[in-house]
């Protein structure tokens, strides 16, 4: 358990202690030092500890600007224990109540036997929401002296229109059944709200804050007559994003224009039965010194408001839609990186001793390999394009498939030039370096951790051994290797900022009366690398975005000079003719000479340097003229 979770154990242990100190001290003066029992009440009295709920933190963007809040909100709750007990009776007082307030029967029968009911048979249990205040006015009016029903007025969450802060922000909901028994030894009332998804629930404790106590003397029916003690709840601190709300929205804006043009890669009158394509994307904006996203989107995305007051059909159509809204693409979904990988392939490869800077290299648009076992079988690896003679810088600026190849894969045929490559379990090493393969402790649930392949794992996981045709596609990402969008969003930070490995995150801090406390920036280790190879690496990276015949130029903002790389990988089901559909992949960080962000954009179909590289251009061009602006916001307290 946290230090945090044993504070807040104990702390709840001294109010329970001086509550009981104030009760017996209470009751030992109505025995003796002036003995009463309330006349309308007579015996059967009973103490009671009633939790009362805090006001929930608001959630901020970096600036203040206001994304999660409270609004009221009337409901109309049962309360079981109040109800009679004998069946018959029983049934006749929800007869009553569904002529009174409109509400089914069955829903109210259904309320009355729950296992929340069951669990603490006088916690309210909600039976109808929604209600204006009007509504309520006269159903208070209309239920007024009537058992086992009440009209409460109780705080809900509304969140901001901007949907791609849905995966961000999550939502509240009801206290889940399964877990009711758990929740009320931790403080919860039956009829409250907890966090159930993003910063909503990973800082539920901060969020929530401490509950209040009441002690009150109730009566048989647990109605309470009189109180006695209790401790005032402390409001939840406000948390505060890291995400601008305005550079937010400009990367959505972005993002989709791409996905749109992206399409066009799918063809058609194929002559095949294919299914419907479903557009996809997602856009990361890193700050290289904390690890601080400035920016996160996913799309599609969601309302949060839906799992707050949306109909159950409506959430039925999210949970059901094929294009999968409420999966956060930037870190719970895994591709193949493609080309985007290379950096790292040529930094591994530097100090590996496998290359230097000027280890020169010809692509004449592909390698032929025979088949170690039957000369007369030849494969074929295809370059993208014919490069001629290369060093490092070149082959990172123009992305020749046939250098990296041999980086990896190595070159051996009789009669011809041989060349060392590092081999796929070396590789593997530095891509786990890199944060590959595991979570990179993004603060939101259910990152996904992609996979680096190594011989053994094929062999254990096909029963065939791994073959040179695995790891020429492994040099360029591809083949088995897969990762989010997040993980190549801490590489590319990493390559901006020295070899450091950041620790993503979307909050930035916590604000309290006034004053914001700022999270410590958190590493996960260190990408192992010389700063005279990470210099080439980088170097290799500016000339793409840059260079004459850079491929990475189309994601250049105007007047900035960046380090850049695209990437282009195939999917999907071949078209007659062998090609495949592919996704798109850009990854940037700027200003070049001194980094501030990394950017990474991906889409689900295009190519990289035609569709995602003109994404970053625009998302990076936005970030540089907010800045200049000088438009920030001192983050406000709550109102």
């Amino acid at each position: 358990m946290t230090d945090v979770g044993l504070t807040r154990i104990r702390l709840m242990q001294g109010v329970l202690l001086l509550v009981f100190l104030v009760f017996t001290f209470r009751v030992a003066s109505m025995q003796w030092l002036n003995p009463r029992v309330p006349p309308e009440y007579g015996e059967g009295l009973a103490p009671r500890l009633v939790e009362i709920e805090p006001p929930r933190g608001l959630i901020v963007d970096r600036y203040g600007q206001v994304l999660a809040r409270n609004t009221p909100e009337f409901r109309v709750m049962l309360i079981p224990g109040e109800l009679p007990g004998d069946p018959d009776d029983r049934r006749s007082a929800l007869v009553t109540l569904e002529r009174l307030t409109g509400i089914p029967y069955a829903d109210l029968e259904a309320a009355a036997s729950s296992s929340l009911a069951i669990v603490d048979p006088y916690a309210p249990v909600l039976v109808l929401d929604g209600l204006s205040s009007d509504q309520a006015i006269q159903m208070r009016a209309t239920v007024a002296g009537k058992g086992g029903i009440r009209i409460d007025a109780s705080p809900t969450r509304a969140y901001t229109a901007e949907e791609t802060l849905a995966h961000i922000l999550g939502y509240v909901g009801s206290i889940p059944e399964d877990e009711a028994a758990a929740l009320m030894g931790q403080g919860y009332p039956l009829d409250g709200a907890i966090g159930l998804n993003g910063v909503e629930s990973m800082y539920e404790p901060t969020l929530r804050g401490d509950p209040g106590r009441l002690l009150v003397l109730s009566d048989p029916q647990g109605r309470a007559v009189e109180e006695l003690a209790g401790t005032d709840p402390v409001p939840g601190a406000d948390v505060v994003l890291s995400i601008d709300l305005r550079l937010q929205q400009l990367t959505s804006a972005a993002l989709a224009k791409g996905m749109e043009a992206g399409m066009a890669v799918l063809r058609t009158n194929t002559g095949q039965e294919r299914s419907d394509p479903i557009p996809g994307g997602a856009a990361l904006v890193m700050d290289v010194r904390t690890g601080e996203l400035l920016a996160s989107v996913s799309l599609p995305s969601y309302d949060p408001n839906l799992f707050v007051d949306g109909t159950p059909e409506a959430i039925a159509d999210v949970l059901t839609d094929p294009a999968r809204p409420l999966i956060d693409r930037t870190y719970m979904e895994v591709r193949s990186p493609g080309s985007i990988f290379k950096p790292l392939v040529a930094l591994a490869a530097l100090e590996e001793g496998v290359a230097t800077e000027d280890t020169y290299i010809v692509s004449n648009g592909a390698i032929t390999i025979r088949d170690e076992y039957d000369p007369n079988v030849v494969y074929v690896f295809r370059d993208w394009t014919s490069h001629g003679g290369m060093d490092l810088r070149r082959a990172l600026a123009r992305s020749s498939d046939v250098y990296f190849y041999l980086l990896v894969g190595g070159y051996h045929q009789p009669g011809q030039d041989e060349f060392e490559g590092m081999g796929a379990d070396v590789l593997a090493r530095w891509a786990r370096a890199a944060g590959f393969g595991r979570a990179t402790g993004i603060d939101l649930p259910g990152e996904a951790s992609g996979l680096v392949p190594t011989t053994k794992w094929k062999e254990e996981e096909f029963g065939v051994e791994w073959l040179l045709g695995d790891s020429y596609p492994y040099s360029i990402g591809q083949g088995y290797l897969t990762v989010t969008p997040m993980q190549m969003a801490v590489l590319a930070a990493a390559i901006a900022n020295g070899g450091t490995l950041l620790q993503p995150r979307v909050v930035h801090g916590y604000a309290a009366d006034g004053v914001v406390t700022p999270l410590a920036t958190q590493t996960t280790g260190r990408l192992p690398g010389s700063a005279e190879h990470y210099r080439i690496v980088r170097e290799g990276m500016r000339d793409a975005a840059s260079g004459p015949d850079g491929t990475a130029e189309t994601g250049k903002p105007e007047g900035v000079t960046i380090g850049g790389k695209t990437g282009t990988t195939e999917f999907g089901v071949a078209y007659p003719d062998g090609e495949y559909d592919t996704h798109g992949w850009y990854m940037g960080f700027a200003p070049y000479d001194d980094p501030e962000v990394a950017v990474i954009v991906y889409l689900e179909y295009g190519v990289g340097q035609t569709y995602a590289g003109p994404v970053a251009k625009e998302i990076l061009e936005g970030y540089f003229a907010l800045k200049e602006s000088g438009e920030e916001q001192r983050v406000e307290a709550r109102p």
